[in-house]
C-alpha cells in the first residue's frame, strides 16, 4: 500500500495509519507459522466497514486474498460491508469479483459497498 500512498496522498502519514490501527479490530493472517498479513475489521456500528486487508507481498497473486474476503463476506453475509480502496489497487477487481461495487469516488480513492446477501424467504 505504500506505493499508493505515494502516489496518491504524496507520502506515507504515520499518525493517519495510527488512528485506524484499533487492536481490538485487527485479526493477523498466520500462514505457516508466519505473519503474513492482517484484516482491519470495524463491525459497529454498521455497515461493516473493512479498514485494510493486507497481505505480505510473497504471499499475494495466490488466491488468499479472495479467501479471506469469502471468508469475511460469510461471516456478515447478513449486513451490509464497505470499504475504500485506491482505483489504481489491484485489490479493486477483486473486491469487484465479489459483488462489490462503486458507491463513491473522491479523486483516486473510491468507497464500495455490498448489500447483504437476500435469503430464498426474502
Amino acid at each position: 500500500m505504500y506505493e499508493f500512498f505515494c502516489r496518491h496522498w504524496g507520502g506515507w502519514v504515520p499518525h493517519e495509519f495510527r488512528r485506524g490501527f484499533v487492536i481490538e479490530n485487527i485479526s493477523m493472517v498466520i500462514i505457516a507459522d508466519r505473519r503474513a498479513g492482517y484484516i482491519n475489521v470495524i463491525k459497529e456500528p454498521l455497515p461493516v466497514y473493512i479498514v485494510n486487508l493486507q497481505l505480505s507481498p510473497i504471499w499475494q497473486n495466490q488466491g488468499i486474498g479472495t479467501k479471506l474476503l469469502k471468508r469475511l463476506l460469510a461471516l456478515y453475509s447478513s449486513d451490509c460491508i464497505e470499504l475504500t480502496t485506491f482505483e489504481d489497487s489491484p485489490a479493486k477487481r477483486l473486491y469487484e469479483r465479489m459483488g462489490f461495487v462503486v458507491v463513491e469516488k473522491n479523486g483516486m480513492t473510491v468507497k464500495m459497498g455490498k448489500k447483504p446477501q437476500q435469503s430464498d424467504t426474502d
